[in-house]
């Protein structure tokens, strides 16, 4: 019964935090994640397996997190909590091919990272985002969800550079 009541606890504090940071105008078009974070946040996966002794919490197979019209999935999802247990979420680390829906628009990487405590959502690894009005590729994006901000850049093959197709308005 404890398991249960930590593994709800982390499931509540798992997305929340990550939707809820800015309501400014972001760049790449992050900004409104904030909009939805009064919505009922829901995580799904194959397993749960809590480790009290590392701090840890690992969702793994078909892992889905949704809040309103955002959605996060992957096959596995590791968070780290502090000592005063899920409350103090440290961190999280999406793996095994990551893919962000939101507002008509999507992001895929090979991982994703978020910092509670800097509100820092990165994505690394064979970056692409796509909407209506183009696509960005990267080695990684970095969404400062404070500051309604994102970056990308890239170190690889093609000479570390970012590539991006546009389609202008007509």
């Amino acid at each position: 019964m404890v398991r249960l009541g930590l593994s709800m606890t982390l499931v509540a504090l798992l997305a929340g935090p990550v939707l809820a940071q800015t309501t400014q105008t972001d760049p790449a078009g992050f900004g409104g994640l904030a909009d939805e974070a009064d919505e009922e946040v829901n995580v799904t996966a194959d397993d749960l397996q809590i480790n009290e002794n590392e701090s840890t919490a690992l969702f793994s197979g078909n892992v889905v997190i949704t809040q309103g019209t955002m959605e996060l999935a992957a096959p596995e999802v590791l968070a780290t909590y502090g000592e005063a247990g899920p409350s103090d979420l440290e961190n999280f680390t999406a793996s095994g091919g990551v893919t962000m829906n939101f507002d008509d628009q999507t992001v895929d990487a090979d991982q994703a990272f978020y910092d509670f405590a800097q509100r820092i959502l990165t994505f690394t690894g064979s970056v692409v985002v796509v909407n209506q009005t183009g696509t960005v590729n990267a080695d990684r994006l970095v969404v400062d969800t404070r500051a309604g901000t994102s970056s990308f850049s890239s170190e690889g093959e093609d000479g570390g550079r970012v590539t991006s197709t546009f389609t202008p308005e007509g």
